[in-house]
């Protein structure tokens, strides 16, 4: 499940703050910094919920 958010570092900093830790990744075709990883035309975060589901935050990039 992928939730749409208009400032991702926003909405990261306020999960963040409540506990949330997002995941990181350093792949070749993917790459967080600071958590986000830029996709396209969005930029993409995920966590886990407290039953182990991968959930998402994105970011329409303009």
């Amino acid at each position: 499940m992928s939730f749409r958010v208009d400032n991702i570092a926003d909405a990261i900093a306020r999960l963040g703050a409540r506990g949330v830790t997002f995941a990181d990744y350093d792949y070749p075709d993917l790459k967080t910094v600071d958590h986000v990883c830029v996709l396209g035309t969005e930029k993409a975060a995920w966590f886990e919920d407290t039953e182990g589901n991968i959930l998402c935050l994105h970011e329409d990039v303009a």
